[in-house]
């Protein structure tokens, strides 16, 4: 894999600055990037524009869709239309996301980061105002991925800071958590958020520090009506998976 984006004849043929990054990025990424899921050295790109997916891998068949930026994302990354992902994402058709940071002036990759598609959760999207009355696409409404409420394991990093991360360490991240693949959209919700809380507490910590965020997870889960119970389903779940063990009572250790 090589950072460098750089296409003498891109620069050349187009004049538009959205225009050539937009080439770039899709030509990089089409030349360069292996599929995380299965390993396979290539992945291929959609030639009949394939509705929210760029890209997809032959092997494991997985789809992949590709965010780019000249800037360092924050705390969101802008994705398309809210009712359409909304629906994407609860017929579990989500393909997994690629957040990709290049510079402008080097044409190199600066940081490429993997959301797996089981991490594409209602939870994680946010929805924006409406486009004015005087716009071309008035009323149309977009949203934003918030990376933040993401677990780590839902920000898998390919490159970072220009460096190359070793391929087996991002499969092993991926295969972590591909329990959640072909569970229900809404089951993926829960384990993604309690995750997210979990990691946010010692190595150690009881099942009363989780109730004090039952407040949080009821805003997630407004249809939910007991909170508390889904949260032990869910340590539980994650204890299954080796990702926390069961201490004593109400006592549990996250795996390192």
């Amino acid at each position: 894999m090589n950072i460098s984006m750089y296409q003498k004849e891109v620069l050349k043929n187009y004049k538009s600055n959205s225009q050539i990054a937009r080439v770039l990025t899709e030509n990089w990424f089409s030349s360069q990037m292996y599929c995380p899921c299965c390993l396979n050295e290539k992945i291929v790109d959609y030639h009949n524009n394939q509705k929210a997916s760029d890209f997809f891998c032959k092997n494991c068949k997985n789809d992949f869709q590709l965010k780019s930026s000249k800037k360092p994302f924050g705390k969101r990354v802008v994705d398309g239309e809210f009712n359409t992902m909304v629906s994407v994402i609860q017929k579990g058709d989500s393909p997994n996301f690629f957040v990709l940071h290049y510079s402008s002036e080097e044409w190199v990759v600066k940081s490429l980061t993997m959301i797996p598609k089981f991490f594409v959760t209602l939870s994680m999207l946010e929805k924006r105002n409406p486009l004015s009355q005087n716009a071309r696409r008035a009323g149309w409404t977009g949203c934003n991925f918030l990376l933040e409420k993401l677990p780590k394991e839902g920000k898998i990093p390919i490159i970072n800071k220009e460096k190359i991360e070793d391929r087996e360490q991002v499969n092993k991240i991926w295969r972590k958590m591909f329990f959640l693949a072909n569970k229900k959209p809404e089951f993926r919700g829960w384990t993604s958020d309690v995750l997210k809380v979990v990691q946010e507490q010692d190595k150690f910590f009881k099942l009363n520090d989780m109730y004090r965020y039952e407040k949080y997870f009821k805003e997630l889960h407004p249809e939910n009506n007991n909170v508390r119970a889904k949260i032990r389903q869910q340590l539980q779940i994650l204890r299954d998976n080796k990702i926390l063990k069961f201490k004593d009572r109400g006592i549990y250790e996250v795996i390192e």
